[in-house]
């Protein structure tokens, strides 16, 4: 087999080489944060050498960044199924809960990337926080456009403004992860629909 014809094979394995030290880092970044997470203990989890990391990526930094761009990514994927399912002719209301329950489920239990966007974004250094603000302003508008939408069909009041709403929703969601164990006593289902009702239904028109 000629190297043009092996390329394909090199490519596929540096991806999967790729994605496994992302996978690593991930869960690192998750458990303890930007500043304990080494790059030894990434490379013992994807089971490599340390020093073969600077294959994939250039510094802890570069795979700290990318780490939290596919958290957000994932974040979105999540939302966006919701919304699917939801449907287009569901009220603004049920679809914010619909993305409210979506988030809390998919930042404890779906995916470490996003557990380590929230854990990790503010004590990354500056240049990883500025390029990655236009993704997580276009994230906040989002939930803005949601709150927006059922403003807009009724369900939801009108005498807030959609903006503070949208970065309090956020918080109040994230901070989820800091407290919420799999071996404590609440179930996180319950957590995110008993969250979903309180907020959302607090927003709602009561008639």
């Amino acid at each position: 087999m000629s190297p043009t014809e092996l390329a394909p094979d090199r490519i596929r394995k540096g991806e999967r080489t790729r994605t496994r030290i992302l996978e690593a880092a991930a869960d690192v970044l998750a458990r303890k944060g930007y500043a304990a997470a080494t790059l030894t203990e990434i490379a013992s989890v994807a089971k490599m050498q340390a020093g073969s990391l600077y294959y994939h990526f250039d510094s802890k930094d570069a795979i700290v960044e990318e780490v939290l761009a596919v958290g957000m990514e994932h974040a979105r994927d999540a939302i966006r199924a919701a919304l699917n399912a939801a449907g287009e002719d569901a009220s603004g209301h049920d679809r914010l809960m619909a993305a409210v329950v979506a988030y809390v489920t998919a930042i404890t239990l779906d995916s470490d990337f996003t557990k380590a966007n929230i854990r990790c974004f503010e004590e990354s250094p500056e240049a990883t926080r500025e390029n990655l603000a236009v993704p997580l302003r276009e994230f906040a508008n989002g939930w803005v456009r949601l709150i927006e939408a059922g403003q807009r069909d009724g369900s939801l009041r009108s005498d807030v403004e959609a903006r503070v709403i949208a970065r309090m929703t956020i918080a109040a969601m994230n901070s989820v992860v800091g407290w919420w164990r799999f071996d404590g006593e609440f179930n996180i289902d319950h957590v995110a629909r008993m969250f979903a009702r309180t907020v959302v239904d607090g927003l709602a028109i009561h008639g």
